[in-house]
This record gives C-alpha cells, structure tokens and sequence, in this order.
C-alpha cells in the first residue's frame, strides 16, 4: 500500500488531556495562540515547549539540531506546529502526538512536511502522524472561517478529477478509475455533511478529519496528489507567486473551485453552492480584485514556467472576458 500507515485517532470533548499520560521526555511545538488556547483546556507541563516563529527550512533545521533531546515531541496548533513535530519526529525517530487545534489544513494527516524556501512552499519528508487527538472543544475555539476552510482541499477533488481524466485522455497521464471512485465518494460524503462543517459540530469535524485520512490515503496508493488536486490549486499558487504574501489556503483554493468550474463548464453553480453551505469564502477577501485578475490572466504562463501539471488551463484560453465576467459574478 504503497507505505501508508493509518494514524489512530481518538476524539472527543476534552481527549487533549491525555498528554498528561505520556511517559518520559516531552518537548510540545507549537505557538502563542494555540498553546494559549490549549492551556486553558489543559494546564500541561511538558519538559520543554518550543514555539514555532515561521517554517523556513534554515529555522527547522536549526531546531531540530538545538532543541533538548526528548521520547515524544507533541505538536500542538496548525499546520506549522504539527509540521515541525513531524520534522523533529522524522529526524529523530521519536514517538510524535498531534493535538490540532485547527483544522483548517490536512497536514495532521499528511506524511510530507510544508517548509518554505526562498518563500516557496516546498514539501520534504516522509513521516504519517500515528497518533491525533482532536478534541472537539478546542478546535471549536478557533474562528469559524478557519476550520470551515479545511472543506477545500477535499472540494478541490471536483475540479482535480476532471483535469486529471483530461490529463489521461489528451497527454495518456496514468489514471486510476477505482481511486477516482473512492475520490468522489468523499465529495457525495461533504456534500452530505456540509451544514454540519458550517457550524463546526463534532460531525462537522469527524467528517473533515476522516476526508482528509481518505484523502491521504488514496494519494498515497496512487503516489501523488493527482486525485485531489487540479487547476484550482495553480489558481492558489500563482496568486502566492504574484503577490508573495501569506493567505488562508481555503480561501485561494475556493476561488480557484469558483474559476476553474467555470473554465471546465463543469457543475460550477453545483460547487458554488457547495462551498456557500461549507461556508469558503470564494471571493478569496485578503486579495485585491486586480490581484485575482492577474492571477487568471498569467496562470498559463505561470502553469507553464513552474512545469505544473496538465490541466483545463491547457486546453481552454483563459481570455480577458473570460476573467471579467467570473470576477463580475464573484459579486
């Protein structure tokens, strides 16, 4: 199965407390907020905590190197802090628990490690968290928005198969029919789930995090991400590349889902009623409307440049008009 391991995850009101469990030396990575927010849940004592200032590969590897030695690092927060615990836990082949305190990314669940170099997100490793505890009390804590983002990396499986079936059909890309089966089921599955992300219920939660383990799960078998991630996920990066800033990655993969549905003439107004019952926010409002502009005008040149993969962008001209009426009917 190509390597995957099933990570064993335990839920509940109040299941972070079981860190006060763990034997011998415990190093905790995470950050202000969520330690904050943790702390108020669990008044926990680890024998070192290490709060994570950004994830550039020079700081990670700095850590790693310097930090106290240590039988279990727990990785508490987002996808920084859990992602930091997996590097030293890579490293170190140490025992590793993850306490998300968010789930507004799959990086609890994934086996590579995001670090940035030269400000591009570049994944490394190979390490699947074996161990979640996701306690539905703390992740509630966070805003709304933040978790309900966590919708789009398995709403993005919409836009992906259809690029990917178009990969195999024009380019002969590999294409794997029961993968691409199991990757719809879990989009009937958000589909049916979807108020119940909206109001973050424990539901709401369950089903994120257990999307994201299938989701994981399929890449892995298959070796790639190809199942989950298309033309909408260039839309993401290419507005990362233009404006070199830091957004919530829901809100750009959302509205690549709004663009590239269109591009595709494929049930764009099924998806944008999807994501308005998850609650993504689409209109991607930490970018400029010039900024998403540029950012349809140049994604082929950008696609292209970068050698990303196949996609609608290479069959379909993305013409001025074309991105004046879908920012118009952004609204």
């Amino acid at each position: 199965m190509n390597g995957y391991k099933a990570p064993d995850i335990r839920s509940g009101h109040g299941i972070c407390q079981e860190v006060r469990n763990i034997p011998g030396r415990v190093l905790a990575v995470t950050m202000d907020i969520p330690w904050e927010l943790f702390q108020k849940h669990c008044a926990w004592t680890p024998d070192h905590v290490y709060m994570v200032p950004d994830m550039d590969l020079e700081t990670v590897e700095q850590a790693e190197k310097t930090l106290p030695p240590c039988d279990t690092v727990v990785g508490i927060g987002g996808g920084s802090s859990c992602d930091m615990a997996k590097y030293i836990a890579w490293k170190r082949g140490c025992r590793m628990v993850l306490v998300p305190t968010i789930i507004s990314v799959d990086a609890p669940l994934t086996n590579t490690i995001a670090v940035r170099i030269d400000k591009k997100v570049t994944y490394i490793g190979n390490i699947f968290p074996e161990e979640l505890l996701v306690d539905y009390s703390l992740i509630q804590e966070a805003p709304p928005d933040l978790n309900r983002a966590g919708a789009c990396d398995i709403a993005s499986i919409h836009t992906g198969l259809y690029d990917w079936r178009l990969a195999h059909e024009d380019t002969g890309e590999r294409y794997d029919a029961a993968i691409a089966a199991e990757a719809r089921e879990c989009l009937v599955e958000l589909d049916r789930n979807a108020e119940e992300v909206y109001q973050v219920t424990p539901k709401g939660i369950d089903t994120i995090v257990d999307l994201y383990r299938r989701e994981v799960k399929f890449c892995t078998i298959f070796g790639n991400s190809r199942p989950e991630e298309g033309s909408e996920h260039l839309v993401a990066y290419n507005i990362e590349h233009i404006t070199r800033r830091h957004f919530l990655h829901g809100d750009l993969v959302a509205f690549g889902l709004f663009a590239m549905t269109r591009l595709q003439q494929h049930e764009h107004e099924w998806m944008v009623s999807l994501m308005r019952r998850c609650g993504l926010r689409y209109i991607c409002p930490d970018a400029s409307r010039d900024e998403l502009r540029q950012a349809l005008l140049t994604l082929k040149s950008f696609k292209d440049s970068a050698g990303l993969f196949y996609s609608i962008v290479d069959k379909i001209p993305i013409t001025p008009e074309f991105v004046e009426d879908t920012l118009a009917a952004l609204g």
